[in-house]
């Protein structure tokens, strides 16, 4: 029985305790505190890339920012993945969805929130809502080689680098360029063509300038300021309430000063801000207006006729040009 009365003020003692010091902090004015506790779990974020980067890896770059923000919001991490198109329909197909999704013009996808952030561009807005922002973007440049060109020189042939939903040629017309003979090749097929010395004019990215200073290539340029679709969108899929939440505010994060400023680590640049480059070229290409651009929701096969289009505009039909520009935001 000693025991047992031992047993039972120990209890007794343990419950006055924690409704004194724990439970009194949940009843407010009467009743319980509903304020949901800290938040501690893993948000997903897949990478695709549908266009060519600057140098290393946006994925790296998503990682490192990451970290940044775990500091800053305990108890949260950020898992990032990389995916191609392919994989990301196959699982969307399936009803696998992350909690945020980055990528370029080109990509099918559904099931993303309404934003609520203070830097937002026009591809990413649907009906005047927000369902994209951009974090990065790259950039359109003709690129010259000085040793086989003159300046009286008149563009009578070009290189041109295109990916699978790209619109080199589109910026190019747009910009006021037209021309009467184009080779259209993959990005590192036309880099290569490039340097071997024989081409006078290449229609290229800020990939290109970032690889032709890695080899130390002589090359003037001109930054194409009509058109860009180069641009990493970023939204949020997530269906749970407080990791949208936390989605948003780490996108909030991604977009900030502190955060743009280091996309030169990544030979990228920002929408929103001025990020600096020793490189004149590529700060050139920063300081650049990005012009006309599609929707980050324009669907690949819309991306496909608008290539054949502008190389009709380039070459000089207007029908094809007033189609394009039809297309644009």
């Amino acid at each position: 029985m000693k025991v047992l009365r031992v047993t039972v003020a120990v209890i007794l003692t343990f419950c006055i305790l924690f409704t004194a010091f724990y439970g009194s902090g949940k009843i407010v004015d009467g009743g319980v505190d509903t304020t949901p506790s800290e938040y501690k779990g893993i948000l997903t974020l897949w990478q695709v890339d549908t266009f060519e980067g600057g140098v290393g890896s946006r994925k790296q770059f998503l990682l490192k920012s990451a970290r940044g923000f775990e500091k800053q919001n305990q108890g949260v991490l950020v898992m990032v993945i990389n995916h191609t198109a392919k994989s990301v329909k196959e699982n969307l197909d399936k009803g696998v969805f992350p909690d945020m999704i980055s990528y370029g013009a080109g990509l099918n996808i559904s099931g993303m929130s309404e934003l609520n952030v203070m830097r937002v561009i026009d591809g990413g807005k649907v009906g005047g809502k927000v369902y994209a922002t951009a974090w990065c973007r790259g950039g359109y440049v003709l690129i010259k080689n000085p040793k086989i060109t003159i300046e009286t020189d008149v563009i009578d042939n070009l290189l041109v680098s295109q990916s699978e939903f790209t619109q080199p040629l589109t910026a190019f017309t747009l910009s006021g360029y037209f021309v009467n003979n184009v080779e259209v090749l993959k990005p590192m097929d036309a880099y290569v063509k490039f340097t071997g010395g024989k081409v006078k004019y290449f229609l290229g990215t800020q990939r290109d300038l970032n690889r032709l200073n890695a080899r130390e290539f002589e090359y003037e340029i001109t930054p194409l300021d009509g058109y860009n679709d180069l641009f990493q969108y970023v939204s949020v899929t997530a269906t749970d309430q407080t990791k949208r939440y936390y989605s948003e505010k780490f996108i909030e994060y991604l977009i900030s000063d502190a955060v743009q400023s280091k996309l030169n680590t990544i030979g990228m640049f920002s929408p929103f801000i001025d990020v600096k480059y020793e490189n004149a070229q590529l700060y050139a290409m920063q300081l650049s207006n990005t012009g006309k651009t599609v929707s980050a929701f324009t669907a690949p096969e819309v991306l496909n006729e608008m290539q054949d289009l502008s190389l009709q505009a380039t070459l000089g039909n207007k029908e094809a040009l007033n189609k394009i520009k039809n297309l644009l935001l």
